[in-house]
């Protein structure tokens, strides 16, 4: 099934602005490592777009990390919803002085000045991640769409939000290996749930 393509009003703040800072305007080598509130602070002073991953913690806090897994940017080898959010504190973001923020935080410092783009971060438990995402979003009257592998969380959109943006992304499962079974492979490579979830975009990592 294509994607919906009704609204082009809506849309089009997101497609008038080339330029989007994925994770922040970072450098994981300086003081504004990805997904920090300073590299959120230096996307905006500079005008770009923002995209951004969201994920619970253990304690249900909503942050913004992008790697399920904290291995690769704070050397822990321990999933994010694993740990508290002042667990997580204590954990440096590439060796710099900066930590894993929460989404309410970077909302503050984006303020609606740029465009928005939230991938909501599922494994599998999609369900508290959608719906606190959104309750966070309700009151955030910045230009957003929201956007996940999981077309159960995209699903959700549809039916409860259907005034906002969504989007579906996929990838090649079979490429990327990952442990599920092959039907489920085959739907998500090739958007086969589309249909229950009517994106208005897609996007492939391939």
């Amino acid at each position: 099934t294509k994607p919906n393509n009704t609204r082009k009003k809506e849309w089009d703040k997101f497609t008038e602005r080339k330029l989007f800072a994925h994770r922040g305007l970072f450098n994981n080598e300086s003081d504004h490592p990805e997904n920090s509130l300073p590299s959120f602070k230096l996307a905006v002073e500079n005008k770009y777009g923002i995209e951004l991953d969201v994920q619970l913690t253990k304690d249900s806090q909503l942050v913004v990390h992008h790697d399920l897994s904290l291995k690769r940017s704070t050397g822990k080898d321990l999933n994010v919803n694993q740990l508290t959010y002042e667990e997580l504190q204590n954990l440096s973001l590439f060796n710099s002085k900066e930590t894993i923020p929460l989404f309410t935080d970077v909302l503050k410092i984006i303020d609606g000045k740029v465009p928005l783009i939230v991938e909501i971060k599922v494994d599998y438990d999609y369900l508290q991640t959608t719906i606190m995402t959104n309750e966070i979003l309700k009151n955030y009257t910045g230009n957003y769409c929201v956007e996940s592998f999981n077309p159960l969380a995209v699903k959700w959109y549809r039916q409860h939000r259907p005034d906002i943006i969504r989007g579906q992304l996929s990838t090649d499962y079979f490429k990327d290996q990952m442990k599920t079974n092959i039907l489920i492979k085959i739907i998500m490579t090739n958007y086969l749930a589309n249909f229950l979830t009517r994106p208005d975009f897609v996007a492939d990592h391939f």
